[in-house]
């Protein structure tokens, strides 16, 4: 399970380098939900205890939102983008 170790100690570690070793400049996070929806996301804004804040792509623009870790059943990183995103709408700035 994630948590808010994982996201403040390691997550933007493993984005850098996964950026890296492909030579792209963002990849493309997503994260899957236990209710089954994904989102592509854009940046962390706020890690607590019990949940995190985030800022995801959305096709009427980026929306902050907030959950808890235990929602999230997994994260992919894309080096480009998948076929069910439009690409002017995902990507994750590491600078």
């Amino acid at each position: 399970m994630f948590d808010r170790a994982f996201f403040e100690q390691h997550f933007l570690e493993q984005a850098k380098g996964f950026a890296r070793e492909r030579k792209i400049a963002n990849p493309v996070v997503e994260f899957l939900l236990d209710d089954g929806s994904i989102l592509y996301v854009r940046s962390l804004l706020q890690t607590r205890e019990n949940w995190l804040c985030l800022q995801a792509h959305a096709e009427d623009g980026p929306r902050q939102i907030y959950l808890l870790y235990y929602s999230i059943k997994r994260i992919t990183l894309h080096a480009q983008t998948p076929a069910a995103a439009k690409p002017r709408d995902v990507g994750f700035p590491l600078g």
